[in-house]
């Protein structure tokens, strides 16, 4: 069995019934039968700031494409670009899908469930395929919030303790979903959460002035399984002091607008998140301590065989923000990095933490020849220029350097007075991280440095804070060939103990 989503709106409900624009880009083909394809936006170039006032101008971005199917079978696709191409893409790498070409169509059968990125040339022809096991559509009645077939228009839907939401399959909601003090939360379906409607209106991204896709502070027992979010105002998932969270099948795609990131998980514990979907414009997965709740220590923290994509900044993050005492039993595993941002793997300690016993493993990371290099917007009328400058995001960073200056304070709205506490506590040490079995995938046509791939890391201790120490760097493989310490330049300052392998 298989179906996909159909966003429509019956007549019989509205005067004027909503219409969901079709992609102009992309139609396609499941089993032989012609499927909708709907469109979302997403960043044209890593061009960035701190939140000026007003969001993001349109021509910094494009549409993107995107399938939500659901099945219990293989499925076989069959997609048509309106437009020429030269170069396709199945994405990740790892899930070996083979395709054919034949008169414009690129047909390929997609055995099992996951998610998948098509790209015609470059990021600029983007189709999301996102093929989910099935959820089972509940009795109505057993449901807080119930999503049917259809497009709704929700706006923010406060969650209180034993609440739960549906998003069916064919269910397109425009709102977000928040709560504050509340346990045992559900929410789940195939369906797509829109926060279109959000404007934000000021920079702090720690409070509610914008809300993103889901934003929850001081709840436990939270569940999200199978839907997915686009357009957030903000970050897009945010758990902030929050305990006993599970996250699967979750898809974050159509992200454009500043500070979308995608998941953020702040002084936090007993958080898994897994089998999911996250490319954001901002970090993508990121592990924060801020000074309110500073007496939580971020614990217990797993991100499992996703799917990640970072158009600015860091895809699997801790940091910048450390204010707690420790980092402890943190792991990305099994995971593919289609595109890595500026930093794909990072730890910046810059507050005040002990991070220690952190593992990053099984880590595939993409590095396209389309990908270009983040520049700092830093005045309205800058304009991008890189398009035609092909760059390789570093692989990965491990440091501690002082993030929380009177400068930062000023420009996030951080009252002096509680940063000025965080850091006469003293910034504490990283210790015990590995960093095992990353497979690069370095493209033809990406610059090489003495005929080599350009392959960047760092080990950065500041000189007067506590040194990084029992730091393991093993078997970090380019296009299938495993590199030496001496062909893998690692910066390092003030780090005892540590090997390359």
């Amino acid at each position: 069995m298989f179906a996909v989503s159909q966003f429509g709106q019956a007549v019989a409900t509205r005067s004027h019934p909503y219409v969901e624009p079709l992609s102009r880009d992309f139609s396609v083909r499941i089993n032989g039968e012609d499927v909708p394809v709907y469109i979302c936006r997403i960043s044209k170039y890593p061009f960035n700031t701190v939140w000026p006032g007003h969001q993001r101008t349109l021509d910094q971005t494009v549409e993107a494409s995107f399938v939500n199917i659901v099945s219990d079978e293989a499925v076989q696709l069959e997609v048509t670009p309106a437009f020429a191409y030269e170069r396709v893409y199945v994405k990740p790498y790892s899930k070996e899908v083979d395709f054919t070409e034949e008169e414009g169509t690129i047909a390929f059968t997609l055995q099992k469930n996951g998610q998948y990125v098509l790209q015609c040339d470059s990021h600029y022809r983007t189709l999301y395929i996102f093929n989910s096991k099935p959820i089972a559509p509940p009795a109505e009645q057993t449901v807080t919030h119930y999503f049917g077939p259809g497009v709704h228009f929700a706006g923010k839907i406060t969650l209180h303790s034993n609440e739960s939401v549906y998003v069916d399959r064919d269910a397109l909601v425009y709102g977000c979903l928040f709560a504050d003090h509340a346990e045992n939360i559900r929410i789940f379906g195939n369906g797509v959460l829109d926060d279109s409607a959000e404007e934000r209106v000021a920079i702090p991204c720690y409070d509610d002035y914008a809300n993103g896709n889901l934003k929850f502070y001081d709840c436990r027992g939270i569940s999200i399984e199978g839907v997915g979010v686009k357009n957030s105002a903000i970050w897009c998932l945010n758990l902030f002091h929050c305990f006993d969270v599970q996250v699967t099948d979750f898809k974050v795609f159509g992200q454009w607008r500043y500070n979308t990131d995608g998941v953020d998980i702040v002084n936090s514990q007993n958080v898994r998140i897994e089998d999911s979907f996250i490319h954001s414009f901002d970090d993508t997965v990121t592990i924060k301590g801020i000074a309110r709740y500073a007496d939580t220590d971020c614990r217990n923290i797993h991100v499992h065989k996703c799917v990640l994509v970072c158009d600015w900044g860091k895809c699997c993050e801790i940091g910048v923000e450390t204010a707690c005492r420790e980092y402890a039993d943190i792991s990305f595993v099994d995971c593919d990095i289609l595109h890595g941002g500026g930093t794909a793997i990072d730890i910046a300690n810059g507050i005040c933490a002990e991070i220690h016993h952190v593992l990053f493993e099984d880590i595939r990371v993409e590095c396209n020849r389309f990908d270009t290099p983040e520049v700092y917007q830093v005045t309205d009328a800058m304009t991008y220029d890189k398009q035609d400058t092909p760059a390789v995001p570093r692989l990965f960073y491990i440091g501690n350097s002082l993030w929380l200056t009177p400068e930062t304070c000023r420009i996030w709205r951080i009252p002096e007075a509680e940063g000025a506490e965080l850091v006469a506590s003293g910034m504490r040490a990283v210790h015990d991280v590995t960093v095992r079995n990353i497979r690069v995938y370095y493209e033809v046509g990406l610059p090489l440095e003495d005929g080599r791939p350009m392959i960047r890391c760092a080990l950065n201790g500041v000189e007067d804070k506590p040194p990084l120490y029992n730091i393991r760097i093993e078997n970090i493989t380019v296009n299938g060939v495993r590199m030496t310490a001496a062909e893998i330049p690692c910066e390092v300052r003030n780090t005892i103990d540590y090997s390359i392998e």
